[in-house]
């Protein structure tokens, strides 16, 4: 699959609406070039809610659909208890692991805390220092 701002702002639209009551206001969407991390949900406490958030996806994985539908909704449900003011620290407490569960339980998905990256396979269009760093330190 391919990761831009545009298939992740595309794809947050169709979640936002269908799991989340279309409540969320659109987030910052940037593109992560490390290896490590996922996904990536930011924002700044102190500026007015709905304008600082960010969702970040990396382009280094080649994600299956389904891969990418749940480390984007895992960042959607961090973003959502933000903005409800549930979870204003962005944590992986029992509010996180209960919406996480709940989304498996109705929706099929996998939301989990952790992925394990070891069987995920490198996006041929990541950067060569990119993969250079996975090789290294993988």
């Amino acid at each position: 699959m391919i990761i831009g701002e545009h298939n992740i702002l595309l794809h947050f639209y169709f979640f936002n609406e269908e799991y989340f009551g279309g409540i969320l206001p659109i987030p910052n969407i940037k593109i992560r070039h490390g290896w490590h991390t996922l996904g990536y949900f930011h924002c700044n406490p102190d500026a007015p809610l709905g304008t600082s958030e960010t969702i970040e996806i990396t382009d280094f994985y080649d994600y299956t659909d389904d891969e990418f539908r749940d480390i984007l909704i895992h960042e959607m449900i961090h973003y959502y208890l933000y903005y409800i003011g549930e979870d204003t620290r962005v944590r992986h407490g029992k509010a996180f692991k209960k919406m996480a569960n709940e989304f498996n339980l109705m929706y099929g998905t996998n939301v989990t805390v952790k992925v394990d990256i070891s069987m995920m396979k490198p996006n041929p269009n990541a950067g060569y220092f990119t993969k250079l760093s996975y090789k290294l330190f993988h």
